[in-house]
C-alpha cells in the first residue's frame, strides 16, 4: 500500500515535468525524456528518495538530457548550452518568423530571382535539368540558383529586426526556408484551372493528328530516298569513318585537359580558416577599388551578393580578388595595403551558401559555428603563425588573414 502511495506521489509531477522536457528536447523527444526520468526514479526505493520529489525529478530531467543519470548525486554539467542550430525551440521560432515574413521577402526579390526560386522549390530540378531550362551551362545554372537563394535570404533579413534577424540567420536551415517557400507558392499560385488542362489536351491532340497525316503523305517519297541513300553509301563511307575517328580523338584530348586543369579535392575535410591561411599568398590583386562602396558594387555585380565591406584602421582597400577552392566555386577576397611595411591584409567573404557548395574543401565545425552565432562578434586566432580574425555578418562569414600582425592587434583595427 505504501509503495502504491509513493508511486502516485511521483506520478502527480508529470504535468510539471513535460513542459520542461519540451523546452529541453523539443516536441518529438519530450515524452521519451520524461519516460526515461520515471524509469530511473521508479527504481529508487521510496525511503531513499529526497523529500522534495518535484525538485528531484526536475534535476533528473536536466541530468538525463545531458547524459548523466548514473547517480542521484550527479551535478548539472556546466558549459552544455545547446547551439543555435541544434536548439529545437529556436529553430521552431525561426521557422514561424520566416513563414510570417516570407511573402514580403519573396515579393521584394526581382522578377528574375522569383522565377528561379519558383523553379527551384516547385520542380526541384537537377543541375542538368536546371541548365536546360535556363539554356546555360550547369555551372552557370548552379550559380544563378545560389544567387537567387541568397537574394531571398537577404530580402528576408531586410524585413526583420534585432533578435528575429539573428535567429533566422543562424537557426533557419536553407532546406526549411525552401519548404516554406514551396508551401507559399502552392497556396498562392495553384491549382491549375481545369479549362486550361482541357485546352492543352486539345492542342496536343491536334498536333498528333497533323503529324500522322504528314507521315502518311511522305511515306512513298521516303522509300525512294532510302534507295538512293543506300546506293551512295559506299562512296562516302571512308569519309564518315575518318570524321568519326577525329571526333573521338578530339573528345579524348578535351577530357584530358579538363581533368588536368581541375583542382584536386582534398582527401580530408579542410576548414575555411586553414584554406584562407594556406592560400593567402596566392591571391593577387584583380579589380582595383578605392572605397567600400566600389567593392560592394563590384561584388554584387559579379557574385550577386550583398556584402558589407569592413574598414581596417590605417590600412587602405586596394582590390577585390577571388579565391577558387573548387571547380566553379569562387570566393570574393578583399585586399588591403598596410603601410609603412610592404604588407597586406586579406579578407575572405564566405557565406553559408558557399559552404554548402564547397563541401569538404571548406568546412566550419560546430564549435566555430556556435561562436559565430553572435552577429558581428570578432574572434581572433593564430593558425600556422598567421593572425586570423573571424566574424559573421548576417549569412556572410569573413576570415581576415594578416601574417605580420598579432591577432589582438588585427582584431582591434577591424571596424564593422
Amino acid at each position: 500500500m505504501a509503495s502504491s502511495t509513493a508511486s502516485s506521489s511521483l506520478a502527480r509531477h508529470v504535468q510539471a515535468l513535460y513542459p520542461l522536457a519540451r523546452v529541453l528536447a523539443g516536441d518529438n523527444e519530450a515524452a521519451a525524456l520524461v519516460e526515461d526520468v520515471y524509469d530511473h526514479a521508479a527504481n529508487m526505493p521510496p525511503d531513499e528518495r529526497p523529500s522534495d520529489e518535484r525538485s528531484w525529478l526536475f534535476r533528473l530531467l536536466i541530468d538525463r538530457r545531458h547524459g548523466s543519470l548514473s547517480s542521484t548525486d550527479a551535478e548539472i554539467p556546466s558549459g552544455t548550452e545547446t547551439s543555435f542550430t541544434d536548439d529545437p525551440f529556436r529553430r521552431e521560432v525561426a521557422e514561424q518568423t520566416a513563414k510570417r515574413k516570407l511573402p514580403v521577402a519573396f515579393a521584394a526579390c526581382s522578377l528574375h530571382e522569383r522565377v528561379i526560386l519558383a523553379l527551384d522549390v516547385l520542380a526541384s530540378p537537377s543541375d542538368t535539368a536546371l541548365a536546360t531550362a535556363l539554356d546555360t551551362t550547369e555551372a552557370n545554372a548552379r550559380t544563378t540558383r545560389d544567387q537567387a537563394r541568397s537574394a531571398l535570404r537577404a530580402s528576408l533579413r531586410d524585413v526583420l529586426n534585432g533578435p528575429e534577424r539573428m535567429l533566422v540567420d543562424v537557426a533557419l536551415p536553407d532546406k526549411a526556408l525552401r519548404a516554406h517557400l514551396r508551401t507559399l507558392l502552392e497556396d498562392r499560385f495553384q491549382p491549375t484551372p481545369s479549362s486550361l488542362r482541357a485546352t492543352v489536351r486539345d492542342i496536343l491532340e491536334r498536333a498528333r493528328a497533323k503529324r500522322e497525316a504528314d507521315a502518311a503523305d511522305s511515306a512513298n517519297a521516303s522509300t525512294g530516298s532510302l534507295l538512293s541513300t543506300i546506293s551512295n553509301w559506299h562512296s562516302v563511307r571512308p569519309l564518315v569513318w575518318t570524321l568519326a575517328l577525329v571526333g573521338v580523338f578530339a573528345v579524348g584530348i578535351a577530357g584530358w585537359m579538363y581533368l588536368s586543369a581541375s583542382p584536386p579535392s582534398p582527401s580530408s575535410p579542410q576548414s575555411i580558416v586553414d584554406l584562407s591561411v594556406q592560400r593567402a599568398s596566392e591571391v593577387t590583386p584583380a579589380q582595383p577599388v578605392t572605397s567600400a562602396d566600389e567593392a560592394e558594387t563590384y561584388i554584387r555585380a559579379t557574385w550577386g551578393r550583398r556584402v558589407s565591406v569592413p574598414s581596417i584602421k590605417n590600412a587602405s582597400l586596394r582590390s577585390v580578388s577571388r579565391l577558387q577552392p573548387g571547380r566553379n566555386v569562387t570566393v570574393p577576397v578583399l585586399l588591403y595595403d598596410d603601410p609603412p611595411e610592404t604588407t597586406r591584409i586579406a579578407v575572405y567573404a564566405f557565406s553559408y551558401a558557399l559552404l554548402d557548395r564547397l563541401g569538404s574543401r571548406g568546412t566550419l565545425d560546430r564549435a566555430l559555428r556556435t561562436k559565430l552565432a553572435t552577429n558581428q562578434s570578432l574572434l581572433d586566432e593564430t593558425h600556422d603563425d598567421q593572425s586570423v580574425v573571424l566574424w559573421r555578418q548576417k549569412d556572410d562569414i569573413f576570415v581576415a588573414v594578416a601574417p605580420h600582425l598579432a591577432p589582438s592587434s588585427l582584431r582591434g583595427r577591424i571596424q564593422l
